[in-house]
C-alpha cells in the first residue's frame, strides 16, 4: 500500500518526519477509534470551527499536520470550510471524542507535544468541544451520568485495560490472523507491503505470535482493530473497528488517496476480524479473561 497516507488507524503522529517503525506505547492514552453514535455536526461543529481550529491551524499545521503533509498525520485543513471534516474523518485523532480516547486531547494535556504546550483556555476549548461531540454522537443526552456511572473517558480506558486480558495467542494461531491481515490487498499491493513493522500505527504482519503480543499490550495497535462504542454509555463495549476500515478502504474524505481494498463484510480478512471479536467477547462473557495487559 503506498506510504503516504494511512491505513485504518494510523496514529497521531509523534513528529513531522515518517519512518517504518513500530509506534512505542508511551503510557498516554491515544487511539481509540470512533465506533458509533450519531454523528456530529451541531453544535460541536460551531464550536470546533470558532474555537479549536484556529488552535489547530496555529500550532498543528504549521510544518507538521497540513492535509498537504506527506509524513504526518494530513488532519489540518487550510480552510475553515473544510476543517471539521477533515480533523474528524480521521479516527486516529478523535477516536471516540473521549478525553482518554482521543489523541487530539492526550497530546495536549498535559503536554507538551513536539514543544508545543497550550494554555488553559486552548485546554478548554478542546476539552469542551470534545464533551460536545460525546453528548451529540451518543443520542443528544447531558452527557453528564449519574455520580454512580463511569464518565465516557473512565468506561473507554476500562474497556480497553480488560480488552486487552480477554484477547487469546491460540485464537491468533487457530485463525491465522497474522497472515490473513498481512496478505489483505488493495490497488497498490498487500497491507504487509507497508505495516509488517507496524508503520503508521497500524500492524498487519505475517506473525501471529507478532500480533497477538502487539496488539494485546499496545492500545495504539489494538485501536486499529477494535473500537470502544459509548453511544449508549450504560452499555459501552468493545465492536469491530469496521467503521474506519470502510472509511479509508472506500477512500472517503479525508482518504481520498489512499489504495483502495475490499470493506465488505465477507472478505477473509474481516471474517477473521469478526470470529477473533467473538472468540474474544465470549471469554469475557464467561469471565475467562486473564490479566489485563494494558493498565487503565
Amino acid at each position: 500500500m503506498s506510504i503516504r497516507y494511512l491505513l485504518a488507524a494510523a496514529l497521531f503522529a509523534g513528529g513531522c518526519v515518517g519512518d517504518l517503525t513500530p509506534v512505542a506505547d508511551d503510557g498516554d492514552d491515544d487511539v481509540t477509534p470512533d465506533a458509533g453514535g450519531g454523528g456530529g455536526g451541531g453544535l460541536a461543529r460551531q464550536m470546533f470551527e470558532s474555537d479549536v481550529f484556529p488552535i489547530l491551524a496555529a500550532k498543528c499545521g504549521a510544518g507538521c499536520h497540513l492535509t498537504t503533509s506527506a509524513s504526518s498525520v494530513p488532519f489540518v485543513a487550510t480552510a475553515v470550510t473544510t476543517a471539521y471534516v477533515t480533523t474528524t474523518g480521521f479516527d486516529s485523532v478523535v477516536g471516540n471524542y473521549t478525553q482518554t480516547g482521543a489523541a487530539i486531547y492526550t497530546k495536549v494535556v498535559p503536554g507538551p507535544h513536539q514543544g508545543r504546550t497550550y494554555t488553559a483556555d486552548e485546554q478548554m476549548k478542546i476539552s469542551a468541544w470534545l464533551a460536545q461531540e460525546v453528548t451529540e454522537r451518543s443520542g443528544g443526552g447531558t452527557g453528564d451520568p449519574p455520580p454512580t456511572e463511569e464518565t465516557p473517558a473512565q468506561a473507554t480506558a476500562r474497556l480497553i485495560s480488560e480488552w486487552s486480558g480477554c484477547l487469546k495467542l491460540e485464537d491468533f494461531t487457530a485463525l491465522n490472523f497474522g497472515p490473513s491481515w498481512a496478505n489483505k490487498g488493495s490497488n497498490q499491493g498487500n497491507c504487509e507491503q507497508c505495516h509488517s513493522t507496524g508503520a503508521y500505527g497500524f500492524k498487519a504482519a505475517d506473525d501471529n505470535t507478532g500480533m497477538y503480543e502487539t496488539l494485546s499490550t499496545n492500545k495504539y495497535y489494538m485501536m486499529a482493530y477494535f473500537a470502544v462504542d459509548i453511544s449508549d454509555l450504560a452499555n459501552a463495549k468493545m465492536v469491530p473497528n469496521y467503521t474506519n476500515f470502510q472509511r479509508v478502504g472506500l477512500r472517503q474524505v479525508p482518504h481520498q488517496e489512499h489504495p483502495s481494498f475490499n470493506t465488505n463484510l465477507n472478505d477473509n480478512a474481516m471474517q477473521k476480524l469478526q470470529q477473533l471479536y467473538d472468540l474474544t467477547m465470549g471469554y469475557k462473557a464467561a469471565g475467562t479473561c486473564g490479566p489485563a495487559r494494558i493498565p487503565m
